[in-house]
């Protein structure tokens, strides 16, 4: 995660993100809201399961009788009250009768053990517990509880008639196992109330839904399972304990009960989905209202839920934060931007706030990558205190937080984080997979399981090679393993210790495995000789990251001539400049590949291993091996050689102090760059008038300049210009700030420039704005835009020298990173970028 400085965080968006103020501070208990429903939607159905089906008025009455005698049984506000109960009606009595009295409802699961149920009641001080009548008799309880049942005592004529219920003001649930040493969640009374207002206003629920409740009781999102249709008149629809893992079960109550509400994980939600989509008509109305939890929201499921939703569906990804409001985020999934693989979190639910903090707790600014923090609404919380949360992010300009990662599913190596879901991402992405989860069943290597899509024939190797071009190779699977499904925990959520448990270690594959090769050893000591004599770097690990190291796009190509002319192998030179490490120059091949430099190739496998350096490659192939590209790169092929020794006319010497000028640079001098020189640099660019109408420095077609110039400066790194995004205003001459935190971040480029980035101190990015060219010449604005593009770059580069700057042209900036922090509008295109700072006090870091 990143860190934040002290001039950073004065450069934050004031008010807290996300921040949402809708209904009354202090909204009505829980138990307010369920009499009010009782009364006015007595006669509605409420509860429907396999063994009662209530009214409300019928539910309201059943839960005051318990109540009553949990009430006689010596608890109320303040006490904690156990219920411990199979999924059925009776477990919702139990839990609304404890809410009723004013006590703290403590869900136990009905297959802990003895010592293991013991222990929790012990635990969590709970002296009562309901149950069922046959749990009572078949269960042993500690003579110190008193053990109540939701029986036909609780009937309505044994219940009389509904009482008022009290005011809740203290902590509601308190959900966990605090016997294994876990802190439990308290869940605060009034945190939960607004919770299930802020969710049932976003969806829309009223008595006229209905919520189909998969998951498990004793979680703690299945509080607004309960409470949120309940609430407003609604019902809740309840499948047999048998069925909270059927889908075809599921699918079959939404039919027959006309469900219009699905609340669930994503991992239920997309078994769901399967069955729903292939339900042959056996579903002809589908639920029309989301609300998806508990872990990171693929796209590709977050888009079927919106197919199936239909035109005047809701669907909303609500985030973590079970402690104490069971969630503090909340993302509507409409159109999402294409850089999305995962739904972001969102923004803040009501009377709630969301942070994204650095390793330091200092909030981090805009699009910087933190640890999501959420606040503890309860009053009594000291100072406003902060929780974290298990996900990373960053928050984007629009105040919405970015999802970018997950603290459950991420591994260290070599003292770094990675981050499996970017594993799984691309594996959700292929199109022959319908699910995917990587875990690390050592620590150190990972095992992705994946699910095919039906009927889809893959192989765990064809997966893999697919991977090889996706994730990095400290990333890449030891083994790709093909599941039929994934193990899941008893709230719902894919069960990953369940998985890096059960999966075998490294190098005991199975059918449908393949083992990575690992570099061999020989080999790589010989590799990092080379390296140490040209990098004068010593000693180099296999996995180090040699830009880290110092090295250049430069050094690394050299390396790899050197490293192929010496030992013989043949260097994958894209791969390596986008994971720059020993262990991946050598990779796939070993001592015996390399020496065995004697065998004769045969006309086929000479034509499938090196290109013909004199013929042209087709227009599709590109060239990977050093030696094919460098005999391609010496034919000079941008040359008429037709014309090498036909007569021509001499022309003046050239004056090349200029041309010595333009170089780039990678490694910048120290200190910061005067605001002054870059202002100077800028200034090239301004508009004058000639008399004849506007002019520049530069071409443009048609004089319509349609590529504006943006500087993305970082805190401290121009003397006299705060950090922050400024658009550059050719007839001003000006930097019009923008927004007040800086987006130059090196996640943002691609790997080989990532290293520049870090030591950039600002970013200037030509955007094309193609509207303004294309009224005048249609299809070819596009290729004047790159035209004009290239012009200010040249400009830009050959003057930067004069002003004490050095600048470093890249391409390949992440797309969509920089139009909230640039305001770009639709169709703008970032077409080049240059890096930049203080030029160097030396010609050995330029080129």
């Amino acid at each position: 995660m990143s860190s934040t400085t002290r001039n950073q965080h004065d450069l934050l968006p004031a008010g807290p993100v996300g921040h949402e103020v809708a209904g009354p501070a202090q909204p009505p208990s829980v138990t307010a809201l369920l009499h009010a429903a009782s009364v006015r939607f007595a006669d509605r159905t409420a509860l429907i399961s396999s063994r009662a089906t209530l009214t409300h008025r019928e539910l309201g009455a059943r839960v005051t009788g318990l109540a009553r005698r949990i009430a006689d049984a010596g608890a109320g506000p303040g006490s904690r009250v156990a219920v411990c109960a199979e999924p059925g009606w009776e477990h919702v009595v139990g839990a609304l009768a404890v809410l009723w009295t004013g006590a703290t409802y403590v869900p136990v699961p009905p297959d802990l053990n003895r010592a293991a149920r013991w222990q929790r009641l012990a635990a969590v001080g709970a002296d009562v517990a309901v149950t069922q009548p046959w749990l009572r008799e078949r269960m042993d309880w500690h003579a110190d509880v008193t053990v109540l049942t939701v029986d036909g005592a609780d009937s309505p004529e044994a219940a009389g008639p509904v009482e008022p219920p009290s005011v809740h003001g203290g902590t509601l649930a308190l959900i966990g196992a605090p016997e294994s040493g876990t802190v439990p969640l308290s869940l605060s009374a009034a945190a939960v109330a607004r919770t299930v207002e802020d969710v049932n206003r976003r969806l829309g629920v009223t008595c006229e839904d209905r919520l189909l409740g998969v998951t498990p009781l004793a979680s703690e999102r299945a509080l607004y399972d309960m409470l949120g249709p309940l609430t407003v008149g609604g019902a809740l629809v309840l499948p047999d304990d048998i069925d909270l893992r059927n889908p075809a079960a599921w699918v079959a109550l939404a039919a027959g009960h006309t469900v219009t509400v699905w609340s669930a994980t994503p991992t239920l939600t997309r078994m769901f989905l399967d069955f729903a989509e292939g339900a042959d008509g056996t579903l002809p109305v589908p639920p029309r209202r989301y609300a998806i939890s508990g872990e990171p929201l693929p796209r590709t499921t977050a888009e079927r839920l919106r197919a199936l939703a239909g035109p005047g569906g809701r669907v909303l990804y609500l985030g973590e934060g079970a402690d104490p409001g069971i969630w503090a985020t909340c993302m509507p999934v409409g159109d999402l931007d294409d850089d999305w693989g995962w739904v972001p979190l969102g923004g803040a639910l009501a009377h709630r706030e969301v942070r994204v903090l650095s390793d330091s707790l200092a909030r981090c600014p805009v699009w910087v990558t933190g640890r999501v923090h959420h606040d503890d609404p309860d009053a009594s919380a000291p100072d406003g205190r902060l929780l974290p949360s298990g996900y990373l992010g960053r928050e984007l300009p629009t105040g919405i937080v970015e999802f970018a990662g997950d603290r459950a599913a991420r591994m260290w190596l070599n003292e770094r984080p990675l981050n499996l879901l970017d594993v799984e991402l691309a594996l959700w992405r292929h199109a022959s997979v319908a699910a995917a989860v990587v875990v690390s069943p050592t620590g150190t290597g990972t095992v992705a399981h994946v699910k095919p899509e039906p009927g889809a024939a893959i192989s765990g190797e064809e997966l893999r090679a697919y991977l090889r071009r996706m994730v990095s190779p400290y990333l890449l699977p030891e083994r790709v393993e093909l599941v039929l499904d994934f193990p899941t925990t008893p709230d719902g959520r894919v069960d990953r210790a369940a998985l890096a448990s059960s999966a075998p270690l490294p190098g005991t594959g199975t059918d449908t495995a393949m083992t990575a090769p690992a570099p061999d050893a020989e080999l790589l000591e010989r590799a990092a000789s080379v390296a140490t004599r040209l990098l004068g770097v010593s000693p180099i690990e296999p996995h180090m990251n040699l830009l880290d190291l110092g090295a250049t796009s430069v050094d690394l190509v050299r390396l790899a001539t050197v490293v192929e002319e010496e030992l013989g192998i043949v260097v994958d030179m894209p791969e390596l400049l986008q994971f720059p490490s020993l262990a991946v120059l050598v990779s796939g091949h070993s001592t015996r590949d390399a020496d065995d430099t004697d065998t004769p190739d045969t006309p086929d496998t000479a034509s499938a291993s090196v290109a013909d350096p004199s013929a042209d490659p087709a227009t599709d192939d590109v060239l990977h091996r050093l030696q094919d590209r460098q005999a391609f790169k010496d034919r000079r092929p941008g040359l008429r050689h037709d014309l090498d020794d036909a007569e021509g006319i001499d022309l003046a010497p050239e004056h090349t102090e200029r041309i010595a000028l333009r170089r780039t640079v990678r490694r910048f001098g120290s200190g910061p760059v005067p605001a002054a020189d870059l202002g100077a640099l800028l200034a090239a660019l301004r508009e004058t008038d000639t008399g004849e109408g506007p002019h520049r420095a530069y071409p443009s077609a048609g004089g319509a300049y349609p590529v504006q110039v943006y500087a993305v400066v970082k805190v401290g790194a121009v003397d006299g210009l705060p950090g922050g995004c400024y658009y550059h205003h050719p007839v001003r001459n000006r930097l019009i700030p923008l927004t007040p935190a800086h987006a130059l971040h090196p996640e943002d480029h691609h790997e080989v420039n990532r290293a520049v980035a870090e030591r950039a101190g600002f970013a200037l990015h030509l955007v094309g704005r193609t509207r303004a060219v294309t009224p005048l010449y249609g299809e070819l604005a596009n290729h004047f835009t790159a035209y004009e593009a290239g012009a200010i770059g040249q400009l830009l580069m050959t003057l930067a020298a004069e002003h004490g700057i050095g600048l470093c042209p890249v391409a390949g900036v992440r797309p969509g990173a920089l139009i909230g922090a640039l305001d770009l509008a639709d169709g703008d295109v970032v077409l080049h970028t240059l890096l930049g700072g203080p030029a160097p006090d030396t010609g050995g870091d330029a080129q």
